[in-house]
């Protein structure tokens, strides 16, 4: 007790009152970002080197609330945004905190997730795909992201393990800006903030927020919204409040808005993954209204709302007309009998051809990570409007890291699944309520992304992130498992 007594405590036993000023500064920064990039990212980083050395899961809650935000300076012709700068913070921090006596070692900490195997072979061939790359810079910063993403916010993310207290303000940025963003992205709706590209239902446009692309801003509610579901669902007392039942509306309320339905169809296999394996883990009764009202009552009633709503003119004028809320469920349907009758549906089949011709010409190492853009560029195709991405993540990394890609994407993604499951299911008797909670969160965030990932390519800054968080407890509970039984 007395040893326990002499250990200095940390800045978070201390309360708020040490962590507030660098919070104020990292604010300031943020404030003078916007009339000059570059004083507010030198302010910003001297807050935020602060806050890391005090709190690293505070640390990341700021990462999490700024990272869908495009605040960055040009670098050379790359833009560098401050959520890389924040990761290479909380990476140094790990890394010293790895050298203190009888932590874990630098492998363990980085790269010692169940799924680490798929990863690292990803990781290689992307390092192999330079060999041929039609950009090297494009290809070494999707490498570096890749790394910030999958290793680093990862690591860190799973350094809190499952401790609710660390939790919290990462759990409280995630939801915060996640329904901040879905409230922006509802204005947009209604007044037809935005470009002429999204109209729909004639007097709005489908919601994007700051993401600038509406299937981007629905695929990152869609990963969030599994998490809040659970929460609500399983979760212990402070994660079942009004709160909680407001997040799931906004979220709910911006998967529909942003007409993205690829985070439609993500959502509804997420929910039906979460049920099952609840079910499977502690039995028929995790089937319950906390589960079914939020889950499927409240996203029918918003779809609803919004295919009403859709009729009413908010901003006096009208655009070419385009479908309804229920139009996009039709014709979703109508796409999949008749692909060449869907304008979208053409576009990604146009696509799609394109990859499958780069993947055919460069069948080893592909065009580079991040190349496929590229190659559209010098191989154009008739008919194609813009040079955007596969639009489906196998395709993608099939074209930038040719055959063996699709193989990593498979591989990964079967691995986080088996994980996944198997974190919740061999002891689901023992976790907490906190525990089985996020861990069926993160197994609808998981199955959400493998789905929405079939027609479009989320991993992209502040898209992923929930997902990571997801990653995070998949890793945080597979470890605790693995503890409990050498015991």
């Amino acid at each position: 007790m007395q040893q326990r007594l002499r250990r200095p405590a940390s800045a978070e036993s201390k309360g708020w009152r040490p962590l507030f000023l660098p919070l104020l500064v990292i604010a300031v920064g943020v404030a003078l970002f916007f009339d000059s990039a570059l004083l507010g990212g030198v302010v910003m980083a001297i807050g935020y080197i602060w806050l890391a050395t005090l709190s690293l899961p505070l640390a990341l809650a700021v990462y999490v609330v700024l990272s869908p935000f495009p605040l960055g300076i040009i670098v050379y012709h790359h833009k560098l945004d401050v959520s890389d700068f924040m990761a290479l913070v909380m990476a140094l921090r790990l890394v010293a905190l790895s050298r203190k006596k009888e932590a874990e070692s630098l492998w363990g900490r980085f790269m010692g997730s169940p799924f680490w195997r798929p990863l690292a072979f990803l990781l290689i061939l992307s390092v192999l795909s330079l060999a041929t790359a039609l950009s090297h810079s494009t290809t070494v910063i999707k490498i570096l992201e890749y790394v910030e993403f999958f290793v680093v916010i990862v690591a860190v993310a799973r350094h809190a393990k499952l401790d609710e207290q660390q939790w919290k303000p990462v759990i409280a940025g995630l939801f915060g800006i996640a329904s901040v963003l879905a409230l922006y992205g509802f204005y947009q709706f209604l007044f037809q903030v935005g470009p002429a590209s999204h109209v729909v239902d004639a007097h709005h446009i489908r919601a994007d927020a700051v993401f600038g692309q509406p299937n981007a801003f629905g695929g990152y509610e869609a990963l969030v919204f599994p998490l809040v579901l659970a929460l609500l669902a399983y979760g212990p007392a402070w994660t079942k409040r009004w709160w909680a039942w407001v997040t799931t509306f906004l979220v709910a309320l911006s998967i529909i808005d942003s007409f993205s339905r690829g985070a439609w169809v993500g959502s509804v296999f997420a929910v039906a993954a979460m049920g099952a394996v609840a079910w499977v883990a502690r039995g028929r009764q995790m089937i319950h209204r906390r589960f079914v009202i939020p889950g499927i009552l409240i996203p029918v009633v918003v779809f609803l709302f919004i295919d009403v709503l859709g009729k009413t003119n908010l901003s006096h004028s009208a655009w070419v007309l385009s479908n309804s809320t229920g139009g996009e469920i039709s014709s979703t349907v109508g796409s999949v009998l008749n692909p060449k009758g869907n304008f979208d549906t053409r576009q990604r089949l146009l696509i799609w051809k394109a990859a499958l011709a780069a993947l055919r010409h460069h069948p080893f190492l592909g065009v580079g990570l991040g190349g496929f853009q590229h190659y559209l560029v010098l191989h154009p195709q008739p008919r194609l409007r813009a040079v955007p991405t596969a639009h489906n993540l196998y395709l993608e990394w099939g074209a930038d890291l040719g055959v063996l890609g699709i193989l990593a994407a498979v591989w990964l993604e079967w691995s986080w699944l088996k994980n996944a499951v198997g974190g919740v299911v061999a002891r689901a008797r023992s976790l907490s309520a906190f525990e089985f909670a996020m861990g069926i969160g993160a197994l609808g965030a998981i199955v959400s992304f493998i789905v929405h990932n079939w027609v479009d390519v989320l991993i992209d800054h502040g898209v992923v992130v929930p997902l990571l968080l997801a990653l995070a407890v998949v890793w945080a509970l597979r470890s605790r498992n693995d503890t409990r039984s050498d015991r």
